[in-house]
């Protein structure tokens, strides 16, 4: 029988309890080369995290959102069914049209979204817990732990530390012995400091679906940077009094060429030439409130396969340009005390 594509629908509807995944796993990428071998980076990484979860029992879905794809480029949701089918079942995509990134990029060296991005997963996610998180991380013992006991607590956010990997430490078969050797790991892992549990924040950011949706996902007003947003998440999280706590174990990221960590100190003193933008914008001492509209709440989706969509282009889809007002009150004027350390040294 032939798949026919049904009308264009608004926001998927919740799903009834006993249908609902307990984690919806959100990730963003394209058929890029970004750093050179992303391909085979998130293809490692998904088959990983998708046997350990199964394999647990956790009940997920994996929500990919594929930003601006590069046009004559095979779609990363087309070479995932292809080399991955296993995770056919579990895999819902939306292509997001590119005249998104042209309207809302307010820096012209900024090339990606990202957290606007992952707030258009975060937005359509159906799991009782989302988790957002990076095409090349994986998920830690400890963390699959967590999950697979089913004691994670509402209106808190979970973190976890991340461990990084050198370059060319994993093989094509990723295993425990690899990913827990210490000899494999580029540099000493950095532990998570309180209050805020901050470093390598993107990699992993844990929290039932209605906090999160309560939060409004990550700041998408301010738009000139793809650094700092997820910190920022943290700064409001904390404002607003949720806990943030570490689940216990960390989670193994693959350093590649041009990742941040590696290329950082090439734009000292010139910051603004960032690829990545300005790094030094006060993401640590501003809360932000997002409009009702966040995550493209009101872009034209439309079916393209099964458990596939499009999200067309619409001006009445996209935030206002500048929206200062929703991104200037200090931290330690929201309610709590500014916590010890907290301002950035210089």
């Amino acid at each position: 029988m032939s798949w026919t594509p049904g009308p264009a629908s608004s926001l998927r509807m919740p799903v009834p309890d006993q249908a609902r995944p307990t984690l919806s796993v959100v990730l963003t990428g394209r058929n890029d080369d970004h750093g050179s071998d992303f391909l085979e980076r998130y293809l490692r990484t998904l088959r990983f995290n998708h046997r350990e979860l199964t394999e647990r029992g956790i009940r997920h879905e994996y929500v990919l959102i594929e930003w601006a794809p590069q046009p004559g480029r095979p779609l990363l949701a087309d070479i995932t069914l292809e080399r991955l089918p296993e995770v056919r079942d579990v895999l819902k995509t939306y292509v997001v049209d590119p005249g998104y990134q042209e309207a809302m990029s307010q820096n012209p060296r900024l090339g990606y979204l990202e957290f606007v991005a992952k707030n258009v997963g975060i937005r359509r996610s159906n799991g009782e817990f989302v988790l957002s998180t990076n095409c090349d991380v994986f998920f830690g013992k400890r963390v699959l732990e967590a999950l697979r006991a089913g004691e994670l607590l509402p209106r808190t956010l979970y973190r976890a530390a991340r461990h990084d990997l050198k370059l060319g430490a994993e093989p094509s078969n990723v295993t425990w012995d690899v990913l827990e050797d210490p000899r494999n790991l580029d540099g000493r892992p950095r532990g998570l400091r309180p209050p805020l549990l901050q470093g390598g924040t993107g990699d992993f950011v844990l929290l039932d679906r209605e906090s999160i949706h309560e939060l409004c996902g990550f700041n998408e007003v301010y738009r000139m940077a793809r650094l700092g947003p997820d910190h920022n998440f943290l700064v409001k999280a904390y404002s607003q009094g949720f806990e943030i706590v570490d689940i216990g174990g960390p989670v193994y990221h693959l350093n590649h060429r041009g990742s941040y960590r590696l290329s950082r100190n090439m734009y000292t003193g010139r910051e603004e030439e960032a690829p990545w933008g300005d790094k030094r914008w006060r993401y640590h001492g501003v809360v932000y409130e997002n409009p009702p509209g966040w995550g493209l709440a009101q872009a034209p989706k439309r079916e393209i396969g099964p458990a596939r969509w499009r999200l067309d282009f619409d001006w009445e889809a996209v935030p206002p340009l500048v929206d200062l007002r929703r991104v200037v009150l200090p931290v330690d004027r929201v309610g709590r005390p500014q916590p010890p350390r907290y301002r950035r040294k210089h």
